[in-house]
Protein backbone atom coordinates (compact mmCIF):
# COMPACT_ATOMS: atom_id res chain seq x y z
CA UNK A 1 0.00 0.00 0.00
CA UNK A 2 1.37 3.43 -1.06
CA UNK A 3 1.98 5.58 1.95
CA UNK A 4 -0.61 8.62 1.49
CA UNK A 5 -3.19 5.96 1.35
CA UNK A 6 -2.39 4.63 4.92
CA UNK A 7 -1.86 8.49 5.98
CA UNK A 8 -4.98 9.51 4.47
CA UNK A 9 -7.23 7.19 6.46
CA UNK A 10 -5.57 7.39 9.57
CA UNK A 11 -5.58 11.65 9.15
CA UNK A 12 -9.64 10.68 8.38
CA UNK A 13 -9.43 8.02 11.55
CA UNK A 14 -8.13 10.97 13.70
CA UNK A 15 -11.24 13.23 13.16
CA UNK A 16 -13.60 10.37 14.28
CA UNK A 17 -14.86 10.66 18.39
CA UNK A 18 -13.39 6.94 18.82
CA UNK A 19 -10.67 7.50 16.65
CA UNK A 20 -8.18 6.03 18.28
CA UNK A 21 -9.51 3.03 19.26
CA UNK A 22 -10.92 2.83 15.66
CA UNK A 23 -6.92 3.19 14.90
CA UNK A 24 -6.01 0.03 17.27
CA UNK A 25 -8.61 -1.84 15.68
CA UNK A 26 -6.91 -0.71 12.10
CA UNK A 27 -3.65 -1.71 13.36
CA UNK A 28 -3.90 -5.02 14.76
CA UNK A 29 -6.81 -6.20 11.83
CA UNK A 30 -5.79 -4.54 8.72
CA UNK A 31 -1.66 -3.58 8.93
CA UNK A 32 -1.20 -6.06 11.75
CA UNK A 33 1.40 -4.21 13.13
CA UNK A 34 0.27 -4.97 16.59
CA UNK A 35 1.66 -7.23 18.41
CA UNK A 36 4.68 -6.03 17.08
CA UNK A 37 7.18 -8.52 15.44
CA UNK A 38 9.95 -10.31 16.85
CA UNK A 39 12.30 -8.59 15.66
CA UNK A 40 10.68 -4.94 17.14
CA UNK A 41 10.14 -6.75 20.01
CA UNK A 42 13.91 -7.59 20.72
CA UNK A 43 15.32 -3.95 19.20
CA UNK A 44 12.86 -2.54 22.25
CA UNK A 45 14.16 -4.38 24.37
CA UNK A 46 17.55 -3.24 23.87
CA UNK A 47 16.69 0.02 23.57
CA UNK A 48 15.39 -0.10 27.52
CA UNK A 49 18.64 -1.98 28.10
CA UNK A 50 20.39 1.00 26.49
CA UNK A 51 18.29 3.50 28.56
CA UNK A 52 19.72 1.65 31.38
CA UNK A 53 23.61 1.54 30.61
CA UNK A 54 23.26 5.62 30.18
CA UNK A 55 21.48 5.84 33.49
CA UNK A 56 24.14 3.74 34.98
CA UNK A 57 26.84 5.54 33.65
CA UNK A 58 25.52 9.19 34.59
CA UNK A 59 23.82 8.66 37.31
CA UNK A 60 23.52 8.26 41.16
CA UNK A 61 20.84 6.04 42.23
CA UNK A 62 20.61 2.23 42.13
CA UNK A 63 17.82 1.49 40.29
CA UNK A 64 16.06 -0.61 42.93
CA UNK A 65 15.88 2.56 44.89
CA UNK A 66 14.78 5.04 42.10
CA UNK A 67 11.61 6.16 40.62
CA UNK A 68 11.54 5.64 37.08
CA UNK A 69 9.06 8.62 35.00
CA UNK A 70 8.36 7.90 31.06
CA UNK A 71 6.14 10.09 28.80
CA UNK A 72 4.23 8.14 26.02
CA UNK A 73 4.48 4.60 27.14
CA UNK A 74 2.78 3.73 24.32
CA UNK A 75 0.13 0.52 23.78
CA UNK A 76 2.15 -2.45 24.84
CA UNK A 77 4.63 -1.51 27.72
CA UNK A 78 7.30 -3.07 26.20
CA UNK A 79 9.69 -0.47 27.78
CA UNK A 80 8.46 -0.33 30.97
CA UNK A 81 8.34 -3.92 31.74
CA UNK A 82 11.69 -4.18 29.89
CA UNK A 83 13.10 -2.08 32.89
CA UNK A 84 11.18 -3.80 35.43
CA UNK A 85 13.05 -7.08 34.42
CA UNK A 86 16.46 -4.92 34.42
CA UNK A 87 15.83 -4.21 37.98
CA UNK A 88 13.78 -1.11 38.35
CA UNK A 89 10.96 -1.28 41.14
CA UNK A 90 9.21 1.64 40.90
CA UNK A 91 8.29 3.64 37.72
CA UNK A 92 5.49 6.26 37.20
CA UNK A 93 3.87 5.76 33.68
CA UNK A 94 1.88 8.44 31.70
CA UNK A 95 -0.08 9.02 28.77
CA UNK A 96 -1.83 11.90 26.87
CA UNK A 97 -4.33 9.06 26.88
CA UNK A 98 -5.11 5.47 27.95
CA UNK A 99 -3.46 3.34 25.06
CA UNK A 100 -2.18 0.43 26.89
CA UNK A 101 -4.29 -2.59 26.70
CA UNK A 102 -4.29 -5.56 28.65
CA UNK A 103 -3.74 -7.87 25.52
CA UNK A 104 -0.63 -6.57 24.54
CA UNK A 105 0.60 -6.29 27.77
CA UNK A 106 0.42 -9.77 28.43
CA UNK A 107 1.62 -10.61 25.17
CA UNK A 108 4.88 -8.42 26.42
CA UNK A 109 4.92 -10.29 29.39
CA UNK A 110 4.89 -13.97 27.55
CA UNK A 111 7.81 -12.96 25.41
CA UNK A 112 10.10 -11.28 28.35
CA UNK A 113 9.67 -14.56 29.66
CA UNK A 114 10.29 -16.64 26.35
CA UNK A 115 13.89 -14.85 25.75
CA UNK A 116 16.76 -16.73 25.86
CA UNK A 117 18.33 -16.97 29.39
CA UNK A 118 21.72 -15.18 27.46
CA UNK A 119 19.58 -12.12 27.54
CA UNK A 120 20.69 -9.12 29.81
CA UNK A 121 17.18 -9.15 32.27
CA UNK A 122 17.86 -10.12 35.57
CA UNK A 123 14.64 -10.91 36.34
CA UNK A 124 11.35 -12.03 34.28
CA UNK A 125 7.82 -10.71 34.40
CA UNK A 126 5.45 -14.16 35.00
CA UNK A 127 2.30 -12.94 36.32
CA UNK A 128 -0.32 -11.98 33.42
CA UNK A 129 -2.69 -9.00 34.07
CA UNK A 130 -6.62 -9.37 34.21
CA UNK A 131 -8.33 -7.11 31.96
CA UNK A 132 -11.11 -4.48 33.50
CA UNK A 133 -10.45 -1.96 36.20
CA UNK A 134 -8.17 -4.43 37.96
CA UNK A 135 -5.38 -4.16 35.06
CA UNK A 136 -3.75 -0.95 36.49
CA UNK A 137 -4.22 -2.27 40.26
CA UNK A 138 -2.02 -5.46 39.30
CA UNK A 139 0.40 -3.42 36.94
CA UNK A 140 1.63 -1.22 39.97
CA UNK A 141 1.36 -4.40 42.57
CA UNK A 142 2.92 -7.14 40.34
CA UNK A 143 5.10 -4.87 38.85
CA UNK A 144 5.75 -1.39 40.61
CA UNK A 145 4.31 0.08 37.33
CA UNK A 146 1.75 2.97 38.14
CA UNK A 147 0.31 4.05 34.84
CA UNK A 148 -1.71 7.50 34.61
CA UNK A 149 -3.32 8.05 31.77
CA UNK A 150 -5.31 10.40 30.51
CA UNK A 151 -2.58 12.33 31.72
CA UNK A 152 -1.13 15.70 30.48
CA UNK A 153 3.06 15.66 30.26
CA UNK A 154 3.50 19.23 30.22
CA UNK A 155 1.99 19.54 33.86
CA UNK A 156 1.55 16.02 35.36
CA UNK A 157 1.00 17.05 38.88
CA UNK A 158 3.67 15.26 40.62
CA UNK A 159 5.59 17.11 43.17
CA UNK A 160 9.04 18.71 42.47
CA UNK A 161 11.90 16.75 42.19
CA UNK A 162 9.98 13.70 42.99
CA UNK A 163 11.91 10.89 40.07
CA UNK A 164 15.85 9.87 39.56
CA UNK A 165 15.65 8.94 36.62
CA UNK A 166 13.19 10.04 33.16
CA UNK A 167 12.90 7.89 29.74
CA UNK A 168 11.31 8.72 26.58
CA UNK A 169 11.14 6.55 23.55
CA UNK A 170 10.57 7.29 20.12
CA UNK A 171 7.99 9.77 21.39
CA UNK A 172 9.23 13.26 21.39
CA UNK A 173 9.25 13.23 17.38
CA UNK A 174 5.41 12.41 17.71
CA UNK A 175 4.88 15.36 19.81
CA UNK A 176 3.60 18.78 18.34
CA UNK A 177 6.64 21.13 18.46
CA UNK A 178 4.88 23.66 20.39
CA UNK A 179 4.67 21.05 23.05
CA UNK A 180 7.93 19.51 23.16
CA UNK A 181 9.56 22.46 25.27
CA UNK A 182 6.86 22.90 27.89
CA UNK A 183 6.92 18.52 28.14
CA UNK A 184 11.13 19.11 28.92
CA UNK A 185 10.66 22.09 31.51
CA UNK A 186 8.28 19.74 33.16
CA UNK A 187 10.72 16.99 33.64
CA UNK A 188 13.24 19.68 34.41
CA UNK A 189 11.22 20.55 37.24
CA UNK A 190 10.33 16.62 38.40
CA UNK A 191 13.55 15.22 38.00
CA UNK A 192 16.08 15.51 40.90
CA UNK A 193 19.17 17.34 41.40
CA UNK A 194 21.48 14.70 40.44
CA UNK A 195 19.01 12.60 38.34
CA UNK A 196 19.24 11.86 34.73
CA UNK A 197 17.05 11.64 31.33
CA UNK A 198 17.42 9.59 28.75
CA UNK A 199 15.76 9.96 25.66
CA UNK A 200 15.64 8.09 22.35
CA UNK A 201 14.48 10.18 19.11
CA UNK A 202 13.96 8.81 15.87
CA UNK A 203 14.02 11.66 13.15
CA UNK A 204 13.01 9.46 10.50
CA UNK A 205 9.03 9.76 7.95
CA UNK A 206 8.16 6.86 9.89
CA UNK A 207 5.92 6.16 6.25
CA UNK A 208 8.96 4.84 5.23
CA UNK A 209 9.07 1.46 7.34
CA UNK A 210 5.67 1.12 6.10
CA UNK A 211 6.83 1.93 2.46
CA UNK A 212 9.64 0.88 1.39
CA UNK A 213 9.39 2.80 -1.96
CA UNK A 214 10.25 6.22 0.09
CA UNK A 215 13.07 7.26 2.22
CA UNK A 216 13.94 8.05 5.31
CA UNK A 217 13.92 11.63 4.16
CA UNK A 218 10.53 11.68 2.16
CA UNK A 219 8.52 14.13 4.63
CA UNK A 220 11.62 16.73 4.04
CA UNK A 221 10.13 17.44 0.83
CA UNK A 222 6.73 19.07 2.36
CA UNK A 223 5.91 21.97 3.27
CA UNK A 224 4.24 22.43 6.98
CA UNK A 225 0.45 22.72 5.16
CA UNK A 226 1.07 20.16 2.64
CA UNK A 227 1.97 17.81 5.58
CA UNK A 228 -0.45 18.40 8.11
CA UNK A 229 -2.79 16.11 5.62
CA UNK A 230 -0.93 13.02 6.18
CA UNK A 231 0.63 13.80 9.82
CA UNK A 232 -3.07 14.47 12.41
CA UNK A 233 -3.19 13.00 15.57
CA UNK A 234 -3.08 9.94 15.26
CA UNK A 235 0.11 9.76 13.15
CA UNK A 236 1.48 12.66 14.12
CA UNK A 237 5.58 13.59 13.08
CA UNK A 238 6.80 16.82 14.11
CA UNK A 239 9.76 16.82 11.42
CA UNK A 240 12.39 18.53 13.86
CA UNK A 241 15.73 17.67 13.62
CA UNK A 242 18.85 17.55 16.09
CA UNK A 243 19.62 21.03 16.17
CA UNK A 244 16.06 21.84 17.38
CA UNK A 245 15.81 19.18 20.05
CA UNK A 246 19.29 20.52 21.41
CA UNK A 247 18.20 23.97 21.09
CA UNK A 248 15.33 23.43 23.48
CA UNK A 249 16.94 20.95 26.11
CA UNK A 250 19.09 24.20 26.56
CA UNK A 251 16.16 26.31 26.86
CA UNK A 252 14.63 23.44 29.68
CA UNK A 253 17.39 23.87 32.14
CA UNK A 254 19.46 20.78 31.10
CA UNK A 255 22.58 19.94 29.83
CA UNK A 256 23.75 16.90 28.02
CA UNK A 257 25.84 14.18 29.38
CA UNK A 258 26.20 12.14 26.23
CA UNK A 259 24.54 11.85 22.43
CA UNK A 260 24.76 8.96 20.31
CA UNK A 261 23.52 9.55 17.03
CA UNK A 262 23.10 7.04 13.68
CA UNK A 263 24.18 9.73 11.45
CA UNK A 264 23.69 9.65 7.41
CA UNK A 265 25.72 7.50 5.18
CA UNK A 266 26.99 8.99 1.97
CA UNK A 267 24.25 7.77 0.14
CA UNK A 268 21.69 9.43 2.64
CA UNK A 269 23.40 12.27 1.74
CA UNK A 270 22.98 11.75 -1.75
CA UNK A 271 19.30 11.14 -1.33
CA UNK A 272 19.02 14.45 0.41
CA UNK A 273 20.44 16.18 -2.35
CA UNK A 274 18.11 15.15 -4.53
CA UNK A 275 15.33 15.79 -2.70
CA UNK A 276 13.55 19.02 -3.38
CA UNK A 277 13.52 20.38 -0.12
CA UNK A 278 10.77 22.60 1.52
CA UNK A 279 12.59 26.13 2.57
CA UNK A 280 12.00 25.24 6.10
CA UNK A 281 14.69 22.65 5.50
CA UNK A 282 17.11 24.93 4.10
CA UNK A 283 18.64 26.55 7.70
CA UNK A 284 19.94 23.29 8.25
CA UNK A 285 23.13 21.63 7.01
CA UNK A 286 23.30 18.31 4.65
CA UNK A 287 24.87 16.63 7.77
CA UNK A 288 22.16 17.54 9.77
CA UNK A 289 19.11 16.66 7.97
CA UNK A 290 20.99 13.11 7.42
CA UNK A 291 21.08 12.48 11.46
CA UNK A 292 18.46 9.09 11.60
CA UNK A 293 17.70 9.05 15.32
CA UNK A 294 19.73 10.54 18.88
CA UNK A 295 19.90 8.69 21.96
CA UNK A 296 20.76 11.28 24.43
CA UNK A 297 21.54 11.53 28.25
CA UNK A 298 20.85 14.83 29.83
CA UNK A 299 20.75 16.39 33.41
CA UNK A 300 19.81 19.52 35.20
CA UNK A 301 22.04 22.73 34.41
CA UNK A 302 24.32 23.81 37.64
CA UNK A 303 22.03 26.47 38.80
Amino acid sequence: MDWRYKALLQSAISFLPAGHRLNYVFQRQVTRSLPVDEAKFVKIVAIAERHVQLLKRHGRRPLETATFYEFGAGWDLIVPLSLYALGVERQILVDIRRLSRPSLVNDTIDRLGALPATSALRRRPQRRLPAGPAFFVRLKEFYGIDYRAPCDARWTGLGDQCVDYITSTNTLEHVPAPDVLPILRECQRLLRRDGVMTSQIDYQDHYSYFDPKISAYNFLRYSEREWRKYSQSIHYQNRLRHPDYLRMIGEAGFQVFEQQLAEGTPADQAIIDQLPLDERFGQYDRRELAIRSAFLAVGKRPA
